[in-house]
Formats: structure tokens, sequence, C-alpha cells
């Protein structure tokens, strides 16, 4: 069985979207999708080396994103 996105394409063209978590599993496969659908992602989370490795392949694939590693359960961050 093959993946049918429910978005058409390029439905979040010009947008930036802000995803928590982004490093890995839900996150990181919302990521990829939102990006291919025209997004800028960008993606947060606590392991810098999880996000930057997310954040290659978007780019790889011609996608916009960036990185914030910090720990948004941390008030001082």
């Amino acid at each position: 069985m093959s993946y049918q996105s429910i978005f058409r394409d390029c439905a979040f063209q010009q947008q930036v979207i802000i995803i928590t978590g982004g490093g890995s599993g839900i996150g990181r496969c919302t990521a990829h999708e939102l990006a291919a659908l025209g997004a800028q992602v960008i993606l947060v989370g606590r392991t810098k080396e999880k996000l930057d490795s997310v954040a290659n392949d978007i780019q790889q694939d011609g996608g916009l994103a960036d990185t914030f590693a910090f720990d948004i359960r941390d008030e001082r961050a």
C-alpha cells in the first residue's frame, strides 16, 4: 500500500511551521511531510545532532529547514 497525502501539493507554500520534537518519531515525519508540501519548517528539540540530521535530509530533498536545540520545558531556555 502506498502513501498518499491528504493535502494538495504546495498546500503550505510560504508558511513557516514550528515543530517541537522534530528530531525523531512523529515530529520527524511531520517535518518531512510539511516541507514536501512547501512549508519552511523550524525544528525544535533537545538534541542538536538529531535536528541537524533531519534538517539536512529535508534540504537535500529541496525543502527549507532550520533548527533550534533547547528544552522547551526549561523556562530559562
